[in-house]
């Protein structure tokens, strides 16, 4: 019996591990990300959107056709982007659409997640990256 609940304990004890609960700015400081996966589905790999902090909160990356960037601001679990610049090319609707539903999200403010190597934003829309430089 008592070989039995061992390896259910340690899978429990794994699971609360890989949460890493509130997320910090030092936590994003440096590392850089894919997106994966909107509103539960995976994306073409076409659209490599991405997404790096850099010092003071500093948000960069690619939204699948246009280079954006801004300051962000991480109050409790949620991240801010208020002053979000960006190119102003215009790739096809489908293009178009994704972009505004990513920069949208951090503008009105997104609960951010960190699991491992996967972030998660989560807005009006909710968006999966996975880790590409720590």
């Amino acid at each position: 019996m008592k070989l039995v609940a061992l390896p259910i304990l340690f899978v429990l004890f794994c699971m609360g591990c890989s949460s890493t609960g509130k997320v910090t700015s030092e936590q994003l400081k440096y590392t850089q990300w894919q997106l994966s996966k909107v509103n539960g589905l995976a994306i073409s790999v076409s659209q490599k959107a991405s997404m790096r902090f850099i010092e003071a909160m500093q948000v960069n990356g690619f939204a699948g056709c246009n280079k954006f960037f801004g300051e962000g601001q991480l109050v409790e679990d949620t991240l801010t982007v208020k002053k979000l610049g960006m190119t102003r090319k215009s790739c096809g609707d489908q293009l178009d659409e994704l972009e505004n539903k990513l920069l949208s999200t951090p503008k009105q403010g997104a609960v951010i997640s960190l699991n491992g190597e996967q972030l998660t934003l989560q807005g009006a829309h909710h968006f999966t990256f996975i880790i590409t430089a720590p």
